[in-house]
């Protein structure tokens, strides 16, 4: 088995860097701090460490390639990737695909990314940020539903707001938005009267009436698809797109304490968030769902699974990173920068989300606000989803 001993400090591997002759091949340094954290497996008497097969240099950027001859676990790989990084003090990504490949980059990660920086892209994507090989865009015709955890006041609800803010922009008549914000709405009510926000809930009950209304238009668009002989609305004429962010999704998570009605309504809550994740995405309905306390109750098995992106931003522990993501190192990630994220698809990425404020925000969408007549939840209020 690969072992990766205790690591007190990262100083040590600082020191056996600053030690040596800055000219010395990167792979030269990588070799020794192999051996001093004893990442190799015993072979008789002897430690069999992980063997260089190819060396490939550019102007921006190193790839050392490496045999081993087993697999190095995913934990193992983070943690050599943290030490390298400051050992180094340079952009260092370590990966396994049959080879263990260290990438060693001379682009700095940028530590701050404006969101006037942002390009414009075409069709149904949001820019998840920006890294040492440029901006990565996310497309939710591809992948309808995301989730999103973080530790407080890290990124998370900006994210949100740069997702809204973007597809406001770029699809002004054909987006609308359902925001629940279990933050008692603090950080979206000022929006709801844009002409794109069909509602903004800012408790439980006001998000199970929301929820409830898309639930009975996904039923009637689900009728007209199969009149029509439509199967996803990538290939339909329907423009319009209907995103439901959620902003604390912890909040609609039962507890012990609480009254036997109120669990039922969160447990409404979650079946309906549910059954939107597994057939929502082909009726042109996209899930954002975000969280600071990412656990198994939280993130439920029908919502993380059909969520094929997975974004985090710091989180406290490694367990909560591999149920936020399935991989570890959102605990790693520096916690003296905000806005710094793990994206996960079919490989993690790290990136700088791009930050904007309140006062930008109405800049550019501000001029899009209407009178709305405040529609409280009963059982028989009118519909206001309008998918198209």
């Amino acid at each position: 088995m690969w072992e990766l001993i205790a690591i007190p400090a990262l100083t040590g591997a600082v020191a056996l860097w600053f030690g040596k002759n800055t000219s010395s091949e990167e792979h030269q340094v990588v070799q020794q701090i192999f051996e001093q954290y004893h990442i190799s497996i015993k072979n008789g008497k002897d430690n069999q460490y992980p063997k260089l097969v190819r060396e490939c240099k550019s102007a921006k950027q190193i790839k050392l390639i490496y045999r081993t001859p087993l697999a190095l676990e995913e934990k193992t790989l983070r943690t050599l990737q943290q030490i390298l990084s400051v050992t180094l003090n340079q952009e260092v990504n370590v990966s396994f695909k049959k080879w263990l490949i260290i990438d060693i980059s001379k682009n700095k990660m940028p530590s701050y990314v404006s969101y006037q920086e942002v390009p414009y892209r075409k069709g149904w994507v949001v820019p998840l940020g920006k890294n040492r090989q440029g901006w990565t865009f996310h497309q939710f015709d591809h992948t309808p539903h995301t989730t999103i955890s973080g530790t407080t006041r890290f990124g998370k609800t900006v994210m949100m707001k740069v997702m809204m803010t973007y597809l406001i922009e770029h699809h002004l008549w054909d987006v609308q938005f359902i925001i629940i914000d279990l933050k008692g709405g603090l950080e979206f009510d000022q929006y709801k009267n844009l002409q794109q926000v069909e509602r903004v809930a800012s408790d439980p009950i006001e998000a199970l009436y929301a929820l409830k209304k898309v639930q009975k238009d996904m039923k009637e668009r689900m009728e007209r698809f199969k009149r029509e002989g439509w199967s996803n609305i990538v290939d339909t004429p329907i423009s319009q797109r209907l995103f439901i962010l959620i902003d604390e999704a912890a909040q609609l998570t039962s507890e012990k304490f609480m009254e036997k009605e109120q669990k039922k309504n969160l447990a409404q809550c979650q079946s309906i968030l549910s059954e939107i994740a597994r057939i929502g995405g082909a009726l042109g309905i996209r899930l954002v769902y975000g969280t600071q306390y990412p656990t198994s109750n939280v993130l439920n098995g029908s919502i993380k699974q059909n969520a094929d992106l997975k974004i985090s931003f710091r989180l406290g522990s490694d367990y909560a990173s591999k149920v936020a993501i399935d991989a570890y190192g959102a605990e790693t990630l520096p916690s003296d920068i905000k806005g710094r994220a793990l994206i996960k698809t079919h490989e993690v990425k790290e990136v700088q989300v791009p930050y904007l404020t309140h006062e930008e925000i109405w800049k550019r969408i501000g001029g899009y606000e209407v009178a709305k007549q405040t529609v409280m939840p009963n059982k028989t209020g009118e519909d206001y989803v309008r998918l198209g």
